[in-house]
């Protein structure tokens, strides 16, 4: 029988041998990773939002109960698959050379079982012809066939392409660097300054508006986002998120000016912010029809 752990509600991170569950007489809430072992396999889960209600760990899988309103995330260190029985209410499944991540915002009290593979993600895989009731997959893009050569007697000779010159950063109308700036929007969020007025200053100081920023964004946000989401529509989001005072990056990756296609533990971080500010709940950081419609 599996064994029971409980009080799972402080940082912890723990490598569990196949046959043992977190489970206790009230909810249990993950406030950090915790490092689960099935099968062989090292997983890292996480939940957030709400209650974890809990976790049971087979020799060959493991469950997990979601009470509303909460949230789940598990990751295969070793990029192993991850198949899962309940893909209705799943928001985000990435399988590629990079990460094996399932995740779950749970909208009502569920129960999802996660079987892990020894077979490693790489590229996506193709969509099956017929319901399996496996994880849901994507169609790889079969290649472009190549254009057929010119004839020899037509062959224009080729022009050695001079390498672009890199642009300039753009200095701000305030003459402020990006960092300066950075540092007086801290100091006015320590104050409690509302997002609009943040706005504000940021484009005074900038010389920017952040009229085409949000009209944009308006007109691009057409999916659910997710941590793993890739695309236009991202970066879309961490523009928005950066021109409206709830900054993704104070520099580098995901920064103003530099936002990226790929969201990720920050820009999650920034979206819980903007849903707090506009009682978006559960403020999970999963951008769906709620947020997208708290976006004006």
């Amino acid at each position: 029988m599996p064994r029971m752990l409980s009080r799972v509600g402080i940082p912890v991170a723990l490598l569990l041998a196949p046959v043992f569950a977190f489970a206790a007489a009230t909810d249990v809430t993950l406030t950090t990773d915790a490092v689960i072992s099935v099968n062989g396999i090292t997983l890292n889960v996480s939940g957030s939002g709400g209650s974890v209600e809990s976790i049971v760990i087979n020799p060959t899988n493991f469950s997990v109960t979601l009470l509303a309103g909460s949230t789940f995330e598990a990751t295969a260190s070793g990029r192993e698959q991850l198949a899962v029985d309940n893909t209705d209410e799943a928001t985000g499944s990435v399988c590629n050379g990079s990460t094996s991540t399932i995740g779950y915002v749970a909208i009502k009290t569920m129960t999802v079982v996660v079987t892990p593979s020894t077979t490693l993600c790489s590229a996506p895989p193709a969509t099956p012809t017929s319901g399996g009731g496996g994880p849901s997959s994507i169609a790889a893009v079969p290649a472009t066939p190549a254009t057929p050569a010119i004839p020899a007697a037509t062959t224009t000779p080729a022009v050695s392409a001079v390498p672009a010159t890199p642009a300039t950063p753009a200095t701000p109308a305030s003459g402020l660097s990006t960092s300066q700036i950075q540092s007086i929007l801290d100091v006015l969020a320590s104050f409690d300054v509302d997002a609009a007025t943040m706005a504000s200053v940021r484009a005074a100081l900038e010389g920017t508006s952040t009229g085409s920023v949000t009209s944009n964004a308006v007109a691009v946000f057409k999916s659910n986002l997710t941590v793993g989401s890739l695309g236009s529509e991202v970066k879309a989001l961490q523009q928005y998120l950066n021109a409206n005072g709830y900054t993704v990056a104070a520099g580098g990756p995901g920064s103003p000016g530099n936002e990226t296609t790929r969201f990720g533990a920050a820009t999650k971080a920034a979206l819980i912010k903007f849903q707090k500010a506009n009682g978006i709940t559960p403020a999970a950081g999963y951008f769906g029809p709620k947020t997208r419609a708290a976006i004006k």
